[in-house]
Formats: structure tokens, C-alpha cells, sequence
């Protein structure tokens, strides 16, 4: 079975998801990272304290 080492070093066959995350970067990992940025700064920039639900 294929060992997946965090510091990018695959043991036996690489598998497809190792070899596009060292080709391609980790995109789900940078998505996840923007979209929590983005909700920081949508935090600071809309207050919604003030809005009630009927």
C-alpha cells in the first residue's frame, strides 16, 4: 500500500491525489483558507447585530 508523507515524499507508487497536490498545490486546503479569510473580513465589514427575524 502507498505511504503519503506530509513532507511531499511518497513511498512505492504515488498516488494520483500526492502527485497533483505536489504538481497542482493543495487547492482544498487553499480554498478553505480564502473562504475563511473572506468570512473574517465579511465579519468586520457587515455588522448584523441589528437585524431581527420576523
Amino acid at each position: 500500500m502507498n505511504q503519503y508523507d506530509p513532507a511531499r515524499q511518497v513511498s512505492g507508487d504515488t498516488p494520483i491525489y500526492a502527485s497533483l497536490v505536489r504538481e497542482r498545490g493543495d487547492v482544498p486546503a487553499e480554498a478553505k483558507r480564502v473562504a475563511a479569510q473572506l468570512l473574517a473580513e465579511t465579519g468586520r465589514a457587515v455588522d448584523f447585530r441589528s437585524v431581527r427575524v420576523i
